[in-house]
């Protein structure tokens, strides 16, 4: 089987690595071996045991910084955005962050630079398991290009539970699945239901369902750590 393969520009893989250390908690271990490669050694994250956290080690600097996970995360997300990439240092970082193999490369038709990744995807079979539907937070993630859509569609029975969030005549984002009634988000997607077969979950709106669902898991290791089974073989 080919393997397949999907090419980053430099900008669309530093977005990347920064969603993927905001949806999970933080990867210490990621963290402590990347750090020193982006900073040329300059700086080194010390961990502890036990501990959401780890220490800061700045180079010529005596002193520590402690600092706990969603502070880590945030610096580390602000540290990938400052710095200085070469094609090679992305492709490695990429491939740690991802887990899987990564090289530099240049699209042929743009001539941008980026990296390209491997997918991992190949055995990838959706088991009908809902952990994806019933534990991971999207509620943030319907996109403009979702509720149009919907909106051409006549889905009225979907709109209904999309809160659009505006300023003045702008808006800034939706919210799903915000009951129309209460006013509130639901604590599960109202369109998912459980199948006739035990341990299988069924979407009914599967054929609009939102791009964020779509395109779910975005990479074997988004799979594996969100606890997808779509990657187990069925007894």
């Amino acid at each position: 089987m080919e393997t397949a393969s999907i090419f980053l520009t430099t900008h669309e893989a530093i977005q990347a690595i920064v969603a993927d250390f905001r949806q999970y908690d933080p990867q210490i271990i990621l963290f402590s071996n990347i750090l020193p490669l982006m900073t040329d050694g300059r700086i080194h994250l010390k961990r502890e045991s036990g501990r959401n956290g780890a220490w800061i080690n700045r180079q010529g600097k005596p002193a520590m910084k402690w600092l706990n996970g969603p502070e880590l995360v945030a610096y580390m997300c602000d540290a990938i955005t400052q710095t200085r990439w070469h094609p090679q240092l992305l492709a490695t970082v990429c491939a740690r962050v991802f887990q899987t193999r990564a090289s530099p490369e240049t699209d042929t038709e743009t001539e941008n630079l980026g990296v390209c990744l491997e997918t991992n995807m190949e055995n990838f079979n959706c088991r009908q398991c809902g952990s994806c539907c019933r534990f991971l937070e999207y509620r943030n993630e319907v996109t403009p290009d979702d509720v149009a859509q919907w909106r051409a569609a006549g889905r009225k029975d979907i709109l209904k539970w999309v809160d659009e969030i505006r300023l003045k005549n702008h808006t800034l984002s939706f919210r799903t699945w915000v009951n129309p009634i209460t006013g509130e988000q639901t604590q599960g997607c109202p369109f998912l239901r459980e199948g006739s077969q035990s341990g299988r979950w069924i979407c009914r709106i599967h054929d609009v369902k939102p791009a964020i669902c779509r395109q779910f898991p975005l990479s074997r290791k988004h799979a594996v750590m969100s606890g997808c089974r779509g990657f187990k073989k069925e007894a």
